[in-house]
Parts: structure tokens; sequence; C-alpha cells
């Protein structure tokens, strides 16, 4: 009975043991994949920051002399200009129709995509753009003015709450 009473006892060390062994290989593989989402994230931010920022200021910009603030589009009218602009469907998916129907910086407000890293797939892109003050360039402005900044943000299901990333673009 006593040796019984001790062979239970050590499978039970030895089960929870491998138990606990695996919890922490588990959560070490969790972590590094969190690790390896947040790096991944950076990158797909700044290749959308990227594209988005290649693109005229407004639609209405010259690449002539400057212009009046009153010529751009409207801070309530930023975003595509009807069908030709437009992606669909939506989100955008490789390869991304925003690279050739997008004209200007302001198409990519509301826009998303969903993009596959080099290793984890499924994230979630989206973008805004606004107009801003040079003399608070972190705030919104409902005034045309020779600024807009563009914020991506990035998440995953699994391992990402939320990454962003911006940029301010100037006339």
């Amino acid at each position: 009975m006593g040796q019984t009473m001790i062979t239970s006892a050590f499978l039970s060390l030895l089960v929870l043991s491998a138990i606990t062994v695996n919890r922490m290989l588990i959560d070490s593989k969790e972590s590094e994949y969190k690790t390896t989402a947040y790096s991944e994230a950076i990158d797909i931010a700044h290749d959308l920051l990227m594209e988005a920022t290649s693109k005229k200021f407004d639609e209405n910009a010259t690449t002539t002399g400057t212009q009046k603030t009153s010529a751009f589009t409207g801070a309530t009218s930023l975003g595509t200009e009807g069908t030709p602009e437009q992606v669909s469907p939506s989100p955008d998916t490789s390869p991304f129709q925003s690279m050739t129907k997008h004209d200007d910086i302001d198409d990519y407000k509301g826009y998303t995509r969903t993009v596959d890293g080099s290793t984890i797939s499924d994230f979630t892109v989206s973008a805004t753009v606004y107009y801003v003050n040079v003399t608070s360039p972190h705030a919104a402005t409902t005034s045309r003015t020779y600024m807009k900044r563009i914020v991506v943000t990035v998440t995953h299901p699994l391992y990402l709450d939320s990454f962003t990333l911006s940029r301010y673009v100037a006339y």
C-alpha cells in the first residue's frame, strides 16, 4: 500500500511537471509570435504610408507653383472621388487595387486592406486622412490647410491589438 501511494505521488508530480513545462513552452511561443507580429506590423504600416505619400497632395493640387487652400478638396469631402477610385471588395487584398486606383493621399481616408506578413497572415490595415494646422498637428481641423496627416493602424485578431504609424504631408 505504501509503495502504491509513493508511486501515485511520483506520477502526479511527473504529470504536473510535464504540464508546467508544456505551458512554459506555449507561453514562450505566444510571446515570440507577438514580437513577430509587432515587427511585421511596422513593415506593413510603413509600406502603406510610403504608397499613400507617393501620391499627389490633393485631387485638385497642381504641380506648378502654389495655389490657394480653397482649391483643395474640402475637409468633409476627403476620400475617394467616385467609382473609378473605389476599391471593391473592401477590405482590399493583394494585389492591392489602391496602388492604381488612388491618385491622391486623401483617397486613403477610410481605406482598409488585409495583408499577409512574411510569417503571420491576416493583418487588418486601415487608414484615415485629415487636414491639420501647423500649430496643432495632432488634431484634425475642418479647414483646408497646406498640411494633411495620414494615420495607418494595423491589427491582428490573435497577436496584435493595435499598432499605429502616421506621417504629415505638406503641399
